[in-house]
C-alpha cells in the first residue's frame, strides 16, 4: 500500500515539473528581457489621486488628470506636488480616458460617454456628454487627439462588431460628432512582434489601458496595464516594437501623456505603493 502512495506521488510530482517547464516556456517572465527604458523623474501623488485613469501634459509643468470616479478634473502642479485646481464636469461615473484637442479637453467613460469640457471655468459643472455606439462590454479605456483633428479611441475588451483577432481603434469626428464603426487602426494578435511575449491569450497580448500619439514621430503609443508594456505601432497598427515594464515599478499603469517635446509620462494607480508619475525614456 505504501508503495502505491509513493509511486502516485512521485508521478504527480514529475507531472507537476513538466507542466510548470511548459508554463515557463511559453510564459513570459520580465525577468529574462533586457529593460528597455530608464526611469527620468517620478512624482508621488497625493490620497485624491489614487486612481489617475487619464491625462494630459501643460508646458507650464502642471499635468491635468482624471480619476477613475470622479467628474473632476484635477491640476497637478509638478514642481510643488500638489494638486492646485479642481475643476467638476460632470457627476460621479467611470472616467477612463483624457485628451486635449483645439482648446477643448475631451473625457471618455467607459461605457463610451464622451464630454467636452470647453471651459474650466464653469463651477460645478454636470455636462451631460455625447453616448457614443459603444457600451461596457466594449470598455472604453484610452483616447487621444489626432494632428487633423479627430479622437482616435480604444476599446479594452470586445470589439465594436465583436469580431476578434485584433484590437481596434476607432476614430471620432468632433465636427461632425460621428464615430466611424470600422476601426481606423487594427493591431492584429497574430504580428510577429507579439512573439516575444510567449502567449496566445488575447487578454495578455493586448487589453489598452490608454494611448497616445507621439508629437515628434506621428506613431502610437498604446499602455497595457494587465500585462505591464507600452507598444508602439506606427498609424496603419503595424507594430514597431514592444516594451515591458518592470511591475514592481509599474504596478498597474493607467495612463499616459507626452510633452511637446517627446517626453513620456506614465500614471499608476496604487496598488500597494503610493499611485505616481513616472517619466520613462525608451533605450
Amino acid at each position: 500500500m505504501n508503495k502505491w502512495v509513493i509511486g502516485i506521488v512521485t508521478m504527480v510530482i514529475v507531472l507537476a515539473g513538466i507542466i510548470y517547464a511548459i508554463y515557463q516556456l511559453n510564459d513570459y517572465d520580465f525577468n529574462d528581457a533586457e529593460k528597455s527604458y530608464e526611469i527620468v523623474e517620478s512624482w508621488e501623488l497625493p490620497s485624491e489621486l489614487n486612481e489617475v485613469s487619464g491625462m494630459v501634459y501643460n508646458e507650464d509643468g502642471l499635468m491635468i488628470c482624471v480619476q477613475d470616479e470622479d467628474g473632476i478634473l484635477f491640476i497637478f502642479d509638478m514642481e510643488t506636488k500638489e494638486i492646485i485646481e479642481k475643476h467638476k464636469f460632470s457627476y460621479s461615473g467611470d472616467y477612463e480616458a483624457l485628451t486635449y484637442l483645439d482648446g477643448v479637453y475631451w473625457v471618455a467613460e467607459s461605457n463610451g460617454r464622451i464630454i467636452d469640457i470647453s471651459d474650466l471655468d464653469v463651477a460645478d459643472q454636470e455636462l451631460e456628454g455625447t453616448q457614443l455606439d459603444f457600451e461596457y462590454r466594449n470598455n472604453i479605456e484610452g483616447m487621444t487627439a489626432t494632428q487633423d483633428g479627430k479622437l482616435w479611441i480604444t476599446v479594452k475588451d470586445r470589439n465594436l462588431d465583436n469580431s476578434s483577432g485584433y484590437k481596434g481603434v476607432y476614430e471620432y469626428d468632433p465636427k461632425t460628432r460621428k464615430l466611424q464603426k470600422e476601426p481606423i487602426l487594427r493591431v492584429d494578435y497574430d504580428d510577429p512582434k507579439f512573439e516575444r511575449l510567449k502567449t496566445h491569450n488575447p487578454r495578455k497580448l493586448l487589453r489598452p489601458s490608454d494611448l497616445a500619439i507621439h508629437p515628434l514621430t506621428g506613431d502610437l503609443y498604446i499602455l497595457d496595464a494587465e500585462f505591464q508594456k507600452v507598444i508602439i505601432t506606427n498609424q496603419q497598427g503595424s507594430i514597431k516594437s514592444v516594451h515591458l515594464l518592470d511591475p514592481a515599478e509599474f504596478e498597474q499603469p493607467e495612463g499616459i501623456a507626452f510633452s511637446k517635446d517627446g517626453r513620456i509620462f506614465i500614471s499608476n494607480e496604487r496598488v500597494g505603493v503610493p499611485a505616481n508619475i513616472r517619466e520613462i525614456k525608451f533605450n
